[in-house]
């Protein structure tokens, strides 16, 4: 029997196997399993501090913690509004590292097994302008632009992705016709190979990595979304499940993956609610929990429900998501038990 549990005004951002790491507002809490009780970690310094105190200018202001991650070297990254962050191991508070020029955050960062970490940037791009993956190879401190899309090449990037079975680095970018990319790099973006390009069939913000196949999610207002993979000898494509919405937010831990549906304007995918999906294996996806978007606008954010990153040994029992604009669960986390 599927059971939930409930962690009231905050958003769990990073899991481990005997602990929690999460925010509420820019104050970051460590809750311990065993103990059941939250101890202060840090602060995150910044002047959307005093907005993000506050549901809906938070919301409307998009003044939050949007990912945190653990490093190789001992130390921390958060995102937030307009900034990359930095602690050290032996700090309390999480410093402004890099400005964002373009757009409030990029979706996810990813560190690669060497301690390198790439990010790409996400913002509208109207005037497709020329867009920039950053890295840093001093574990988080300084960045550096790693690779530019050209001028009209792409509208931005969705984001990046590590394989640990074939060592490479995927990228998904989107929106527009023809600038859909899955593609991935093998030299840290010396060179860069293009698996798939088109429309909106390509379109992803999530890939999930297994042994003999990718599966990625499509992220379309346009179309029906699905949830497809593709071989890795011939990389023909198969659909797996049509799925409500589109697909923005997911997480993987071993061969457990899981990701949930964005309520948001759209002429096709007209549900709403946003449904979180799991599976076991890649192939066989099924549907646990959904809550229905609330009464607020779109203006104060698109309903989703979103995930934490794991930093788990163990095998997943439980896996645990936030409400983001959605009735009931709002700025709330949960668990649920996946057997």
């Amino acid at each position: 029997m599927t059971t939930l549990e409930k962690f009231k005004d905050i958003k769990v951002l990073e899991v481990t196997d005997d602990y929690f790491l999460g925010s509420k507002g820019y104050q970051i809490f460590k809750y311990d399993f065993l103990q059941k009780k939250y101890d202060f970690f840090a602060s995150v310094i910044d002047k959307y501090s005093f907005f993000s105190k506050y549901s809906l200018l938070r919301r409307f202001l998009r003044a939050e913690i949007n990912g945190l991650y653990s490093l190789k070297n001992g130390g921390y990254l958060v995102i937030a509004k307009k900034g990359i962050f930095y602690k050290n191991n032996h700090s309390s508070v999480f410093r402004k590292v890099f400005s964002i020029p373009r757009g409030s955050r990029p979706l996810n960062l990813c560190e690669l097994p060497n301690g390198h970490i790439y990010w790409g940037e996400y913002f509208a791009n109207i005037g497709k302008e020329a867009v920039h993956v950053y890295v840093s190879i001093d574990g988080g401190l300084t960045w550096k632009i790693a690779y530019t899309f050209s001028e009209g090449n792409i509208n931005h990037i969705h984001g990046l992705f590590w394989d640990e079975f074939t060592n490479r680095l995927w990228f998904c970018t989107g929106d527009r016709k023809n600038e859909c990319i899955i593609g991935y790099t093998e030299d840290e973006f010396e060179t860069i190979v293009e698996v798939f390009r088109g429309n909106q069939e390509y379109r992803s913000c999530q890939l999930f990595f297994y042994e003999h196949f990718v599966v990625f999610a499509t992220d379309s207002q346009y179309v029906q979304n699905e949830i497809k993979m593709f071989a890795r000898d011939s990389m023909q494509i198969k659909s797996l499940v049509k799925i409500q919405g589109t697909a923005i937010k997911g997480g993987q831990l071993g061969n457990i993956s899981f990701l949930s549906t964005t309520v948001e304007p759209s002429k096709i995918n007209k549900d709403r609610y946003s449904h979180l999906w799991i599976t076991n294996d890649g192939i066989n996806w099924r549907e646990i929990f959904k809550e229905k978007k609330d009464i607020w606008p779109f203006i104060f954010q698109f309903g989703s429900i979103e995930f934490p990153i794991y930093k788990c040994g163990r095998v997943l029992q439980r896996i645990f998501f936030n409400g983001r604009a959605l009735k009931n669960i709002d700025g709330c986390s949960f668990s649920i038990s996946i057997e």
